[in-house]
């Protein structure tokens, strides 16, 4: 994605005060992902410390994705909406389709490192190999081992 491009739907990720942190962190987990705009609160910004971010898009695999903190009490746009009712919930989650089984592992023990597992690593009918969690942030993730594509003989 370039830099001022932004696709027509992506995920929004709307995080209490570490959205930044969150960022960091799957940007250094998946291959393929970059920040590409970063917008941070300025000097006497209501509400906001200054340099605090408020918004990014960035690529995580080469998806999509933007995230934001929810404004401060006091800060523009907080009277807008509840925001301290909003919160992540495990319906929603990101699906990840894993190549390997140790893509699969890397990706599930970084994401339940302090986080929630719900469905834990395992056979199961639909899949050779699935887990459910939520990470330190609550977001949930979904992740999946593709199955192995054999040739077939004749």
């Amino acid at each position: 994605m370039p830099p001022t491009a932004a696709p027509k739907l992506m995920m929004f990720l709307a995080f209490r005060n570490d959205a930044e942190e969150a960022l960091d962190f799957y940007t250094s987990l998946f291959e393929n992902s970059a920040v590409h705009r970063v917008v941070r609160a300025r000097a006497g910004e209501a509400g906001w410390p200054e340099g605090v971010l408020q918004h990014a898009l960035f690529t995580l695999g080469g998806q999509s994705f933007m995230c934001t903190n929810m404004p401060p009490p006091g800060a523009n746009g907080y009277e807008l909406a509840s925001w301290d009712a909003y919160a992540f919930s495990p319906a929603t989650a990101i699906y990840v389709q894993c190549d390997t089984a140790a893509e699969f592992d890397r990706y599930h023990d970084a994401l339940a490192e302090k986080g929630e597992v719900i469905m834990p690593a395992d056979a199961y009918e639909f899949s050779a190999r699935f887990a459910w969690l939520t990470d330190r942030f609550g977001v949930s993730w979904r992740l999946n081992l593709a199955p192995s594509r054999r040739p077939r003989t004749s």
